[in-house]
């Protein structure tokens, strides 16, 4: 195929397919009737109604009346749904105008989702002409809703039963539901039956008014601060109306500003007059419910705001106390996907709740710390993280818009939505009376299911939560949680024979059988058994109530205790018998006693009592035995006891009693203290009388007491018989322990029949004893050498009980050539058991040879006297002298220091001395050495020996360490003598003294001067000189003597050819070559001169050098700045070029600072971002530079970078109507064009028949073309005009011709002097030059 004929083919294409697309666009519905719905489908409960809203759009040219119908023969309703329009005429519609009608759509309460469908809705012109029809779906929502009827239960829900009894009773349960459903059926405990019992009625009659639950008075008021999150969609309001919908008269009232932090909300609560805080003073409120701005809970704990938040909730709860309620702080949610302000801390939402749960956690436990305050949390967050949680296990998203979670927020992912703030009030009403939101009524707009579904999370989290969390329920008496588990009292059993309905249908109906077995000691009264029902597959949970009333059982116990009384005949005896209620419930009796035999009278003391389950109490009577009744006599009684309330109970017991003797008797012992002499013994007698009325035998037992100092014995028999009125004697030996002294006990006792017995204290005088002891040396001898002394300590002991003045002592057998010093104790009181020391001296001269003498030695008192037997042993002496040449010596690592020691013989004996070195921890320091370690000397010889010692390391103190040198005797080698050396260490140093002869070059030069340096060691050293920071020449060593210096040393320094202009530093450095770490530095400053280049001060280079901006639109790109000069520059950065009239440019530097000012250190570089912004509306290209104007050393010089080339785009007009190869064309063209199309494609056969081939073009027609390029003419920016041939231009403000001052060649500014604005000249060509 030719070319011309592919080229006609796509040309009839093109054609059809413009012909065909309006029909494309075509509705079945009747185009001047456009209807539609607010809810295309519509899902109800069963019982619900709704309202659909229908449009009616009329898009003809007239005004029409429509008649409105529901199709009950095509497309009916299903039959559980009702389909009435509120009317089936809609008038006078105008054209292009539209009308709304109510539809009212309701469901059949017995609906199920086999009646899903749809129905639908005709409209037509009331003339007939024209109709449309519009489908609208509707479905049963599925509802789970088990039911439990107890009122068939005994007397409309209550069950009287007696202990010991079993009863099955039967429970209706229904399925109010719209699915077929299964239940597990549980009960427990209900403790709070108040309302229970405001709403019974015997017989089946119930009362005509409501009563508020029992938990209304402690949350009937309830105030609320906090914020946006609370005002949000009427926080407060939603839970006033939860709290009324259960029957709660309540009031709510909220304080909530954008923003507020709880320490804001403390800081007004703390401002006297403020509304805040008249509001607490007012003492309304019950509970108090505190919510912290969203961020701050979860910040870390040393932030300045979770510091304020924190004291701040401490000071409100204080506050809130003292007004006399409670604090609920209201836990808030994470952000849905978590908080980009925040986003290390906060990367998500579940790590930004668990956050905040924590942070609220921790504002509790500090409040309780700090306060008495009454404090809870209502963990509104932990709901929302259950739904968000529930949809990830389920395997779903809960970030999809369609989710539920994703549902609680609004666009901001933040604030609640409507559904969100519902939830919310749904917890706070949980956590608030423990009370389940589920099935509560309310004017809120949602969705059923999503109600549903919201009450049943927060009851969930509340429910069956964390136990990290409290309420107040939970502690109230008033107030409980429907639980469960709720554990019925001990012995009751309450369960269901089958505890699972399974596949009940919708609106069906079971029994199910339900034993109640209570044990025989069951306590009477109401018992509430809350039956519950779960849903297996609706996740929800219903319950009711019935009450179990146990009556009461009545019985009691009597006992007899007193027996042992003592009943004598003649006298009067008073008594008791022990009275317990065994039965299950409180009781009172009345009581009579009457005498059944023998010789008594008895009389009750007391005539009624009441006694509670369980407990005893004694009920006392008097009982006269007469005076001819004898021992053993027998009295019986009868005791008879009738119930209060009821005489038709009672208890009759008998009990009875013998008549006693009297026994009774005195003791007697010696008269006062008994005087006893240490180890000798006393004799002494006790006596017993006996003041009862028969003979009686008693018996005498010695208590033992091992720690007593007085020995007890009986010395005669243990038992004896006394008659009446008769007394009898037991006697008993004595004895002190040696060292008793003072009054000391003993105790007897005295026993009749082994049953009635008495204790008798003996008090004994133990007198004073006198007794001295003097003890020695352990090995009973003292040894002296000759020459020398000698002491050993005598112990004086006063063992004796009697205080003892002491008096001299006396020594015997002391040989010549010895003497004693005998201790001074003349007059010393040393009083019982106390001991004194002192000290025997002995010395013995040279000339006395070795021996062995006993000496005695007696020691004299007032009292006593004391001897000691003492052996006195000479030696002989072995003894060496040291005498070192001096105590100290420094010693350095280098070369090795030494001392001399004399060492002399000062014995009585010749000896060989050994010698060696105590160095201890100076050895890790130093190593020491003896040129002899040892030496053989005669009497009174000597001889020298050197130490040598040199420094092995580092580290020992400044001020030295001690050694000993010590000699050894061989004769004896306890005989010893020291000399303490001290070590020095080397120390090493020095000081540097630099002069400068010129310390100022241009890079690249030289600078020189001299230095000197000190020895400041305690050594003669060696120091090496360098240079720290520049390449210097220099001496490289000295040798100095301690505290010397140098001579003035030259030096010179090069400076780098690349160093930067000002002020720098280097050093010179001295170290010690005996000391590596003995560095000096002294730091020289030198002045580097400016140099640089007016060509080359800096570098500027563009990110992006081609730039397209859209049509009033903006792009940036990256300006690099660098400073090639070696001192500090700074300047402004402007844009020059062709057409930067038509850009708005803005300057940004790398801080995000709007500037385009810029500060350069040496080397230093800085980023901008230009900003580029059209400023037309017409396309054009832009050809601009960077350009720097930069300030150097007091000079200006410029810089400029390479092009960047913009192409500036224009306004966009698309066309209207149908879209072609990316073309929209409007729908009036789109007609003219299929008109116009069969016409062009007739005329492009005839160009296509009768076209010749294309001549070349020639080359003038080339040169034509480049000079069109070449006068092609840019769009004008704002203000901007151009110049003509003649030098004249017009304003383009105020359009007043104008001729241009000569010398100005285009591009230039130019002030127009009619209307004053500035304008700017631009010359012909294809792009204007700067």
């Amino acid at each position: 195929m030719s070319q011309l004929s592919i080229r006609a083919v796509v040309l009839v294409g093109m054609m059809l397919l413009a012909s065909a697309t309006p029909l494309a666009q075509m509705s079945k519905a009747d185009s001047e009737i456009e209807l539609d719905v607010d809810m295309s489908h519509m899902i109800l409960t069963p019982g619900e109604s709704m309202n659909l809203t229908l449009t009616i759009h009329n898009n003809g040219s007239s005004i029409e009346t429509y008649d409105v119908e529901i199709d009950s023969t095509v497309s009916p309703p299903p039959a559980a749904w009702t389909v009435t329009p509120t009317s089936n005429t809609v008038s006078n519609v105008l054209p292009t105008y539209n009308s709304t009608l109510t539809v009212v759509v309701q469901l059949a309460e017995t609906a199920t989702p086999s009646d899903n469908g749809m129905f639908t809705i005709i409209v037509s012109e009331s003339d007939g002409t024209a109709s449309s029809i519009i489908d609208v779906y509707v479905s049963v929502a599925i509802v789970y809703n088990p039911h439990l009827d107890a009122t068939g239960v005994g007397d409309q829900g209550l069950l009287a039963i007696d202990p010991g009894q079993s009863v099955d009773v039967s429970i209706q349960v229904s399925n109010f539901g719209s699915v077929k459903d299964s239940y597990l059926l549980s009960a427990g405990e209900e403790p709070d039956l108040s309302g229970w019992w405001a709403n019974y009625s015997s017989g089946g009659s119930s009362n005509a008014t409501t009563t508020p639950p029992a938990w209304s008075a402690s949350v009937s008021d309830v105030l609320a601060f906090g914020n946006s999150y609370t005002s949000a969609n009427g926080l407060s309001s939603m839970l006033e109306e939860l709290l009324r919908s259960a029957d709660s008269p309540s009031n709510t009232s909220d304080f909530t500003s954008g923003g507020w932090t709880i320490a804001d909300h403390w800081d007004d609560v703390n401002t006297s007059g403020s509304a805040q805080n008249l509001s607490l003073a007012s003492s309304v409120w019950d509970t108090v419910i505190v919510q912290d701005q969203s961020q701050i809970p979860g910040f870390i704990r040393t932030n300045s705001d979770w510091l304020a938040s924190k004291n701040g909730s401490v000071h409100l709860a204080d506050r809130i106390d003292s007004e006399g309620a409670a604090m609920m702080l209201m836990m808030t949610w994470g952000r849905r996907n978590g908080d980009a302000q925040n986003p290390m801390l906060y990367s998500n939402f579940t790590v930004m709740q668990d956050r905040l749960e924590q942070g609220y956690i921790d504002y509790r436990d500090n409040i309780s710390l700090d306060t008495s305050a009454e404090i809870y949390i209502a963990p509104v967050g932990l709901a929302f993280k259950h739904i968000h949680d529930s949809i990830v296990a389920s395997g779903g998203n809960p970030l999809s818009p369609t989710s539920t979670f994703y549902g609680l927020y609004t666009a901001d992912g933040s604030h609640p939505s409507t559904s969100g703030s519902y939830l919310a009030a749904c917890v706070l009403f949980a956590a608030l009376t423990g009370d389940s939101p589920v099935g509560l009524t309310d004017n809120t707009t949602m969705d059923a299911t999503l109600r549903l579904t919201l009450q049943q999370a927060a009851a969930e989290v509340v429910f069956n939560g964390s136990s990290e969390y409290a309420y107040p329920w939970e502690s109230s008496g008033a107030i409980q949680a429907m639980s469960q588990h709720s554990s019925f009292p001990a012995g009751w059993e309450v369960r269901w024979l089958d505890d699972q309905i399974e596949n009940l249908s919708a609106n069906g109906q079971e029994t199910a059988t339900l034993r109640i077995t209570i044990p025989s000691d069951a306590s009477p009264g109401a018992t509430g058994v809350r039956l519950y029902a779960g849903s297996l597959f609706g996740n929800l949970t219903t319950s009711t109530l019935m009450v179990v009333d146990v009556q009461p059982d009545y019985d009691l116990q009597v006992d007899f205790l007193n027996a042992d009384d003592a009943f004598l005949p003649g006298e009067q005896t008073n008594s008791s018998v022990r009275l317990t209620n065994t039965g299950t419930t409180d009781a009172s009796y009345e009581y009579t006693l009457t005498v059944l035999s023998g010789p008594c009278t008895a009389a009750l003391l007391t005539y009624a009592s009441s006694l509670v389950v369980d407990a005893s109490d004694d009920l006392a009577f008097s009982v006269d035995v007469g005076s001819a009744a004898i021992v053993g006599d027998v009295c019986s009684l009868r005791l008879t006891s009738t119930l209060a309330s009821d005489a038709s109970v009672s208890f009759v017991r008998d009990f009875s009693f013998e008549v006693d003797r009297d026994i009774n008797f005195t003791l007697q012992g010696p008269n006062g203290a008994v005087v006893i002499d240490p180890e000798t013994e006393t004799m002494l007698e006790v006596r017993v009388f006996n003041t009862g009325s028969e003979t009686e035998t008693f018996s005498l037992q010695i208590n033992s007491n091992a720690t007593s100092p007085i020995s007890l014995i009986l010395d005669s028999a243990s038992s004896v018989s006394v008659a009446a009125d008769a007394s009898a004697v037991w006697t008993l030996k004595a004895v002190a322990s040696e060292g008793s002294l003072g009054l000391l006990e003993r105790v007897v006792t005295v026993t009749h029949d082994s049953i009635i017995s008495q204790n008798l204290t003996l008090e004994f005088d133990v007198q004073e004893q006198a007794s001295l002891s003097l003890r020695g040396p352990l090995d009973g001898r003292i040894v002296v050498q000759s020459g020398n002394e000698a002491s050993v300590m005598l112990t004086i002991e006063n063992d004796g009980t009697s205080n003892i003045t002491l008096d001299t002592f006396t020594i015997a057998g002391l040989p010549g050539g010895v003497n004693a010093v005998l201790p001074d104790i003349d007059g010393y009181l040393l009083e019982a058991g106390a001991t004194y020391n002192a000290s025997f001296n002995v010395s013995a001269s040279a000339a006395t040879s070795a021996r062995t003498d006993s000496l005695s030695l007696q020691l004299l008192s007032d009292s006593t006297t004391a001897l000691l037997a003492i052996e006195l042993q000479v030696v002989d002496r072995t003894l060496a002298q040291l005498s070192p040449n001096t105590n100290q010596i420094i010693a350095g690592p280098s070369v090795t220091s030494n001392i001399t020691i004399e060492v002399t013989n000062i014995g009585t004996l010749q000896d060989t001395f050994l010698l060696s070195i105590g160095a201890g921890e100076t050895s890790n320091y130093f190593e020491l050495s003896l040129s002899k370690t040892s030496v053989n000397l005669g009497i009174g010889q000597s001889e020298t020996v050197v130490l040598s010692v040199r420094e092995t390391s580092i580290g020992a103190s400044s001020s030295g360490l001690p050694i000993n040198i010590v000699a050894t005797s061989t004769l004896d080698p306890a005989s010893t003598d020291v000399a303490l050396i001290t070590l020095l260490p080397m120390t090493a140093g020095s000081d540097l003294f630099v002069y400068e002869n010129d310390a100022t070059s241009e890079a690249g030069g030289t600078i020189d001067g001299t230095l000197k340096v000190t020895n400041t060691g305690n050594s003669v050293d060696v120091f090496t000189l360098s240079s720290v920071g520049l390449d210097c020449d220099i001496e490289s060593s000295v040798l100095l003597q301690p505290g010397a210096s140098s001579s003035e040393l030259p030096w010179d320094c090069e400076i780098p050819t690349n160093a930067l202009a000002g002020t720098n530093a280097f050093s010179f450095r001295s170290v010690s070559s005996a000391r590596s770490d003995a560095i000096e530095n002294e730091v020289v400053v030198y002045t580097v001169d400016a140099t640089w280049d007016s060509s080359s001060v800096a570098a500027i280079s563009i990110g992006d050098e081609d730039l397209t901006i859209p049509y009033l639109g903006g792009s940036s790109t990256t300006v690099t700045i660098s400073n090639l000069a070696n001192i500090a520059v700074s300047g402004k950065l402007t844009m020059v070029g062709v057409g930067d009239g038509v850009l708005d440019i803005r300057w940004n530097n790398s801080l995000g600072e709007v500037t385009d000012a810029f500060t350069l250190e040496p080397g230093a570089s800085e980023i901008f971002v230009v900003r580029l912004n059209a400023l037309t509306t017409e396309s054009t290209d832009v050809e601009l530079r960077v350009r720097a104007l930069i300030q150097i050393d007091g000079s200006s010089v410029d810089a400029e970078s390479s092009s960047i080339e913009i192409d500036v785009r224009g306004e966009a007009k698309p066309p209207q109507g149908i879209e072609l190869l990316g073309i929209e064309i409007g729908k009036q063209t789109t007609l003219q064009l299929i008109a116009a199309g069969y016409v062009l494609f007739a005329l492009a056969l005839l160009v296509l028949r009768f076209r010749t081939p294309r001549i070349p073009a020639t080359e003038s027609e080339d040169e034509e073309d480049e000079e069109e390029e070449e006068t092609k003419q840019y769009a004008l920016g704002p203000n901007e005009c151009r110049m003509d041939t003649n030098r004249r231009i017009s304003c383009p403000s105020c359009e007043a011709r104008l001729a241009v001052p000569g010398g100005n060649e285009p591009p230039f500014r130019f002030t127009c002097p009619t209307c004053d604005s500035s304008i700017r000249v631009v010359e012909y060509g294809s792009a204007p030059k700067f």
